[in-house]
């Protein structure tokens, strides 16, 4: 009784601590402005230097704005109100060279956010490939780029980061441009993240409740909650084979982008002269519980006791990153990693954690009744399960970016949970079946006979179902998410010919 008490007082504290933080967003908002400007237009003997602005587009999903070019072709004004966390207002425009001398762009200048103003908003200025613009790099005559311009609020954690009135703010980006003699860098587009937007089709028509397929899924697709936001999710389900990833030396599979445009990345190995065709044990860092001990609800915690300790698999997985990764902490993000462990009373076990009752569906009373949930979460409603590095974002309770993939993301790639309904079948048919039991971040439950803490790993049989947290034959497969910036050098996402991220 004392142990529910707690639990129905922690919830009322987060409802109106939900309630004061939509409060203070819905009256904090910043009016925002950026002005673009590029070089001179003038005729140099018998050469014409013109490099200017044209066409444009504002990205579906915006918030209401406007943005011109001026009549010069080398500014663009453009006008918006933020006012809520999440909104953005995103253009596409073609930097244009309609001379006959080829430009290299001698110097970008952002404007640069104060550390607070960086706490509630992003503002970005990329190519329309989510690649960096870089000095030197080579404008040929003739030819255009198209570059991006993002103004974001965030996804605010803490309401005290607002600002508590409007704000007037100008964000300014110059482009200089300067005739090349020979010079400049004619730059690769080889964006990862690029190459995964060109691929996505709608998930419309996928039931997350059945086995992924050629009818039920198989390819990378727009997570549909996502479709309107900045960066949207992308995701691989089902038997696909051109999510495979050389990064650092190791292999790795592609699961889905992230809301900041990154790349999410699972352990898959090592290559084998340059080929990544690894299942079984060689797709693990090695075997371990995820916890050793397993007498209390608190071991299903990615760290436990206030999260100043860690569990025996954050240990493992944080060893191995500082003795493979730690020189590469330049082309990683620092993501969230949900270990969701709010929980219901009354559901068939004396505890049934949030990631359970969404894949067993709502009542876990008699498994030969129960239909799968098709919701799908990528997300945590307790800061404390968000674990990330920084605690701006979550919190920040890691060491290092890297983490473990979630009950959700197998759902999405295809996975399913296991019903005792005399459906044993193997379900193999999509990228993340190894034909071994691997842990995942979530928990299951509490099982009272005999007593013992579960997690939701991947089982052999490519299902997930609960499993005692102190089962040493685990397997680890570290995630990790790149930078939505980063590049490959080769590679079409095959085994045999993976995307080889350029480190260097």
């Amino acid at each position: 009784m004392r142990s529910r008490s707690r639990a129905s007082s922690k919830k009322k504290i987060l409802i109106l601590s939900l309630l004061i933080l939509l409060l203070c967003m819905s009256i904090g908002y910043a009016y925002l402005s950026q002005v673009l400007k590029v070089g001179t237009s003038a005729k140099i003997g018998k050469n014409t230097w013109d490099v200017h602005f044209e066409n444009v587009v504002i990205r579906e999903g915006s918030v209401e704005g406007s943005s011109t070019i001026g009549s010069d072709k080398m500014s663009i004004i453009s006008t918006v109100e933020l006012n809520n966390p999440k909104e953005f207002y995103e253009i596409y425009v073609d930097i244009v060279n309609s001379g006959s001398m080829d430009a290299k762009l001698e110097s970008l200048v952002n404007t640069y956010l104060t550390d607070v103003q960086k706490r509630y908003l992003n503002y970005t200025v990329t190519y329309s490939d989510y690649v960096a613009i870089n000095k030197d790099d080579l404008l040929k005559a003739g030819e255009k780029e198209t570059i991006r311009v993002l103004v974001e609020m965030k996804d605010i954690v803490d309401a005290s980061y607002l600002p508590s009135e409007s704000v007037d703010l100008t964000l300014e980006t110059t482009l200089s441009y300067v005739q090349s003699e020979g010079e400049g860098v004619e730059r690769t587009k080889n964006s990862l993240y690029n190459q995964i937007v060109k691929e996505t089709q709608p998930d419309t028509n996928i039931n997350f409740g059945a086995f992924s397929s050629d009818s039920n899924g198989k390819g990378v697709y727009t997570f549909s909650r996502t479709s309107n936001t900045a960066y949207p999710v992308y995701y691989y389900r089902g038997e696909v084979e051109n999510n495979n990833v050389i990064f650092a030396n190791f292999c790795w599979k592609i699961i889905r982008t992230t809301n900041t445009g990154g790349v999410k990345l699972i352990y898959n190995g090592t290559p084998n002269n340059g080929v990544c065709n690894n299942t079984g044990d060689a797709t693990e860092i090695g075997k371990g519980a995820f916890n050793t001990e397993g007498n209390d609800p608190k071991y299903v915690g990615y760290m436990y006791d206030n999260n100043t300790i860690d569990s025996t698999i954050k240990g493992a997985i944080d060893e191995w990153f500082a003795g493979n990764l730690v020189d590469y902490l330049e082309y990683l993000e620092d993501t969230p990693f949900y270990n969701e462990r709010d929980y219901v009373e009354g559901e068939g076990f004396p505890i049934a954690f949030a990631p359970r009752v969404r894949v067993f569906g709502t009542k876990i009373i008699n498994l030969y009744e129960i239909v799968p949930n098709t919701s799908i979460k990528l997300g945590a409603a307790l800061k404390s399960d968000i674990f990330t590095v920084s605690s701006d974002i979550g919190n920040g309770a890691l060491a290092y970016p890297v983490g473990l993939i979630t009950s959700d993301e197998v759902v999405l790639a295809g996975g399913r949970a296991w019903f005792d309904n005399g459906d044993n079948n193997v379900n193999e048919k999509y990228y993340l079946y190894s034909g071994n039991l691997y842990w995942t971040l979530s928990p299951a439950h509490v099982y009272s006979n005999p007593f013992s803490i579960r997690m939701l790993p991947v089982f052999p049989s490519g299902f997930f179902s609960g499993n005692e947290v102190t089962d040493s034959n685990g397997g680890v497969r570290p995630v990790i998410s790149l930078y939505s910036t980063i590049l490959y050098i080769t590679g079409n996402g095959s085994v045999s010919q993976p995307y080889v991220i350029q480190t260097s």
